[in-house]
């Protein structure tokens, strides 16, 4: 089982809060696992997070094979000025970086930018993918400026480029939404602010001409991607293929998601809506809200799409080898579906028009040797345009 969605706290970062003077800047406490940002807690970890040993003994117990370590969020400064920005980024990467060399069969990694600085974000990318991380972790915006503004786009098309995976991941620091003030309170920024953040910065990615100037771009979306994949069925109300060139399948096909919704008929839904082949198995390790790691969640689906969800999906977003027991013409759930294709035998992939609600459609999977990042595609919207 690979755990796509943990986070981990990187060794040996430069005290910038002391040496720049700015309480900004995390400072990460060993003795307390706590994360300091202007001099509070704002995130509390077990050992697990940044000890390695600690973090093999946990996978062990699960029952994970390998922990995609991502930067714990308050890492990501997208407000910092250039120098520092990119001094941070590069710490926080080079580390991460470590970390895997040392154990390569266990743990990949995403690290950070200074998104905020497109030049300086590339050159760090650059840096992180010749290092050996598979992807970049991004909050849901850069500094307030939505990820369709021009001058981000070149960050996007390295990404594509340079074959790393984005992992837009939204950012809590306290009870009130860095965003809107209509959302306070922790249950209703929690649940609400985060998943409502991540759907808008995936709709600016969507609408905003970013993926389909970057099409072999690939956006996996934290915690089942907020409330983007509910949300489907009545965009498509308003979807024109005509006018926008390619049908609502076509344009959300650079799209994941982790499996972080904590029951069963919501990943149910998910993988209805996305396909088993989109959704990679998470649990936001080490934190309190962590999802069972033993993925009690996988139950909902069939045995093919748990064999995706639980280890081919993450293979393929982090350019792995896909697991042996994964054939090209294997899962496929029967669930009652919004978004399916149809089964048959291997031919050129083609993409349908959408579909009517409850109309079942499946796509064969057509795996190159090794497995391919965009090859392996399940089910997603087929079928005529709904009348209203």
């Amino acid at each position: 089982m690979i755990d796509f969605h943990t986070h981990w706290v990187p060794s040996g970062l430069p005290d910038l809060a002391a040496r720049a003077g700015d309480p900004r800047w995390p400072v990460f406490d060993r003795a307390t696992g706590a994360l300091l940002i202007n001099g509070e807690a704002v995130r509390s970890l077990p050992p697990s997070g940044w000890d390695v040993q600690a973090r093999l003994d946990a996978m062990d117990a699960v029952g994970h094979d390998r922990h995609v370590l991502s930067p714990v969020p308050p890492l990501l400064c997208d407000w910092a000025d250039p120098e520092l920005g990119t001094e941070w980024a590069n710490a926080v990467n080079d580390s991460l970086a470590e970390v895997i060399a040392g154990h390569p069969d266990r743990f990949s990694a995403l690290g950070t930018i200074p998104v905020s600085h497109p030049e300086r974000s590339v050159a760090v990318m650059r840096r992180a993918r010749e290092n050996g991380l598979a992807g970049i972790e991004v909050a849901t915006a850069a500094m307030g400026v939505e990820f369709d503004a021009l001058q981000l786009r070149e960050i996007f098309t390295a990404a594509a480029d340079l074959g790393l995976v984005i992992f837009v991941h939204p950012l809590i620091l306290g009870p009130t939404s860095r965003w809107t003030p209509r959302i306070s309170g922790m249950p209703a920024n929690f649940g609400l602010g985060r998943t409502t953040d991540t759907a808008i910065a995936a709709a600016r990615l969507l609408f905003g001409g970013v993926l389909t100037q970057a099409p072999t771009l690939r956006v996996c979306l934290a915690h089942g991607g907020g409330t983007f994949a509910w949300a489907l069925a009545q965009m498509a109300q308003m979807w024109n293929d005509e006018d926008q060139g390619m049908t609502l399948a076509q344009a959300t096909e650079p799209i994941y998601t982790d499996s972080v919704v904590y029951q069963s008929a919501n990943l149910r839904y998910l993988v209805d809506a996305l396909g088993a082949d989109h959704v990679a198995f998470g649990t936001d390790f080490p934190f309190p809200v962590q999802a069972d790691p033993a993925g009690a969640i996988l139950t909902a689906l069939d045995p093919g799409e748990s064999a995706w969800v639980r280890d081919a999906t993450a293979s393929a977003l982090l350019n792995l080898r896909l697991p042996p027991w994964i054939t090209p013409n294997e899962g496929r759930g029967q669930g009652a579906a919004l978004l399916r294709r149809p089964r048959g035998r291997a031919r050129p992939y083609r993409r349908a028009p959408l579909s009517q609600p409850g109309q079942l459609r499946q796509l064969r999977l057509s795996l190159p040797a090794g497995g391919g990042a965009r090859s392996a595609r399940c089910s997603r919207w087929a079928g005529p345009r709904p009348r209203r």
